[in-house]
């Protein structure tokens, strides 16, 4: 049995040896695949992000009119079909209206019409962090950021809801007109304008005492309103006059009408060196009207912007403005300083009109003039769904709900230039990154188990947690790297338990990267099992061979002995041969090298002793 077990010993060291080679060549293989990254592929490295990307890289100016929330995966680049993002937009509460950025607080607040809340979002983390519970179908929304407090008009209950925006917590609610819908904050006097829908109004409210202390008569449906600080005029827009209103702050009486285009909606007014332009948008016109502040009249009506043009905001440093148009689900993207240089400045002292360089009239040559200052059309989540239920709102509506129940505002983060959008159908914000003029995602990056491994997304690496912004339609290219001790195994979540790496994937909407990780033999266990089986060897054949010459010596010695004692007395010469034959066995056992020098030595002496031994005993007896 020792024999068998001996022989199967160098059998059973190679198979040891086999496995641990495969084992450390798996983990070689994977680890290799996870950090030999193909950097000269077409991937681009200019996504937006707030923590982890930059983006140098401007797009190249221009329509697009075929942008898709699920873009295509099928491209030459990609060996298998790579997986692609769901949502492109941020889950808020039912029909989000109207939208407000408090650039200082970082936080965005939304208006939810038939869940009767404002929802708050980190501007960091593009998460919700709360909502509000305010008055009856809370439709607009505008902010004071030198107080930070918030106002939310409820068309359903006729009151405006204050918000500390400190604690986003509800401190009031005013009681205004019948149905208020616009609503906007003149920062510097502290004064709040509210559009009343029902019964022709516009309540000014005080900001310190939150009482109505003056109620203006406009006309017939107020809808939209904007503040001119610098001038103190206000301007509010008749969705059935179609013309927009305009009030002396200092009297609060009307002060001019000017007739713009069909059922005027949103108003911005641009006072960038100097301009004094007020655009407004026309819903039933698509068109957008501009105004000189100056002299009030209409200079310019611009047409080819997208379908039933609702929201309006302008970025003052990049001049550029965003008018989202809740009929395509597009937010177009207009030039205004393209827009501003069409008019040749030729004002002076008297109330003369600017000349406009196009035609008043919409020719063919007017609307690719237009076309050539609209930027780009922005496509975002659907703004219409096909039905509406008890299931997604407080109450059911008609599957043919339009304007001005949905109606998708927009606002800017100028610190940032970041784009917000409510997207009223479809329950959720859009982010539009203001320096490509793409929708943003974010995707959060996470590893399983945890602290076993990072992921690196076009070379940057993403901490297990966080999150990081894209373009939306952009390419990516992530390699899960693991710890020493692990594996990758597998992509999960977006990754769609592709277990290849590195993975190739283009973006098109929120969602999480998920890198699984296995334990795995690195090369110092590799080592040091080798190690331990060489030590455990070299000791094995040590104790094999001290237990083989320890059972020579106790046989021989029991030979040795017995034959003494068995033939002396009855026969010495033979005796004397058998101890002989004992001797030479020793010395073919030595010369083998199955007994040591010393156990030799020992044996061959102790069998010298006795032949002697016998031989004296003879000669006596002789």
């Amino acid at each position: 049995m020792f024999i068998i077990a001996v022989n199967a010993l160098p059998l059973f060291l190679t198979l040891i040896v086999v496995f641990v080679f495969s084992c450390y060549s798996s983990y070689t293989d994977n680890n290799m695949s996870g950090v030999a990254q193909d950097y000269n592929t077409s991937i681009s490295k200019n996504g937006y992000s707030d923590k982890n990307n930059n983006n140098d890289n401007p797009k190249t100016i221009g329509i697009e009119n075929n942008r898709t929330d699920s873009a295509s995966a099928n491209t030459s680049s990609f060996a298998t079909s790579p997986p692609s993002l769901s949502s492109s937009g941020i889950d808020v509460n039912t029909f989000p209206v109207g939208v407000a950025v408090n650039p200082n607080t970082k936080k965005v607040y939304v208006a939810n019409e038939y869940s009767n809340t404002v929802s708050v979002l980190d501007t960091e983390t593009d998460k919700v962090k709360s909502s509000i519970k305010v008055g009856i179908f809370p439709y607009c929304i505008d902010i004071n950021p030198l107080n930070n407090r918030v106002y939310v008009t409820n068309r359903g209950s006729n009151t405006v809801s204050v918000i500390d925006g400190s604690i986003n917590s509800k401190l009031a609610d005013i009681t205004v007109g019948k149905s208020p819908v616009g609503i906007v904050v003149n920062p510097s006097a502290n004064w709040i304008y509210v559009t009343n829908l029902n019964d022709g109004t516009v309540s000014v409210i005080d900001g310190i005492t939150n009482e109505v202390i003056d109620t203006i008569s406009v006309g017939k449906a107020p809808y939209g309103i904007e503040v001119n600080p610098l001038f103190n005029k206000i301007y509010v827009t008749d969705i059935i006059k179609n013309a927009v209103s305009v009030i002396d702050g200092e009297t609060n009486k009307i002060s001019a009408n000017i007739s713009v285009g069909k059922r005027p909606t949103g108003l911005e007014i641009d006072l960038t060196k100097g301009r004094n332009k007020l655009y407004v948008a026309n819903h039933d016109s698509d068109s957008i009207s501009v105004i000189d502040i100056v002299t009030n009249k209409v200079i310019d009506n611009m047409s080819s912007v997208g379908d039933s043009p609702v929201g309006m905001a302008i970025n003052p440093v990049t001049n550029k403005l965003y008018i989202s148009n809740i009929g395509s689900n597009t937010v177009s993207v207009i030039d205004t300083k393209a827009l501003n240089s069409r008019y040749v400045s030729e004002k002076t002292k008297t109330d003369e009109i600017p000349r406009p360089i196009a035609a008043p009239t919409t020719t063919a040559a007017e609307v690719k003039k237009d076309k050539d200052i609209i930027l780009k059309e922005i496509r975002v989540n659907p703004t219409v769904k096909k039905t509406y239920s008890g299931e997604d709102s407080l109450v059911s509506l008609p599957s043919n709900v339009g304007f001005p129940l949905l109606a998708s505002q927009v606002t800017i983060d100028p610190y940032e230039n970041i784009i917000y959008m409510t997207n009223t159908g479809s329950n959720t914000i859009s982010i539009i990154n203001g320096n490509s003029d793409e929708v943003t995602i974010r995707m959060t990056f996470s590893v399983n188990p945890p602290n076993t491994g990072e992921i690196q997304c076009n070379g940057i690496k993403n901490i297990s947690g966080n999150s990081t912004s894209y373009d939306r339609g952009q390419k990516l290219q992530c390699v899960a790297i693991p710890e020493r001790g692990y594996a990758f195994e597998s992509w999960s979540d977006v990754g769609n338990n592709i277990n290849r790496n590195p993975l190739i994937l283009e973006t098109s909407g929120f969602g999480t990267l998920t890198a699984n990780f296995r334990s795995a033999i690195t090369p110092e266990v590799y080592i040091f099992a080798i190690g331990g089986i060489v030590g455990a060897t070299s000791v094995f054949v040590g104790w094999y061979n001290k237990y083989g010459q320890r059972r020579y010596i106790n046989r021989y010695l029991t030979r040795i002995e017995s034959t003494y004692d068995t033939l002396h007395d009855k026969d010495k010469q033979q005796c004397i041969l058998q101890l002989r034959r004992i001797r030479t066995e020793l010395l073919y056992l030595f010369k083998k090298g199955s007994i040591s020098d010393s156990h030799y030595n020992i044996l061959d002496k102790k069998v010298s002793d006795y032949i002697e031994i016998v031989r004296g005993e003879e000669e006596k007896e002789n």
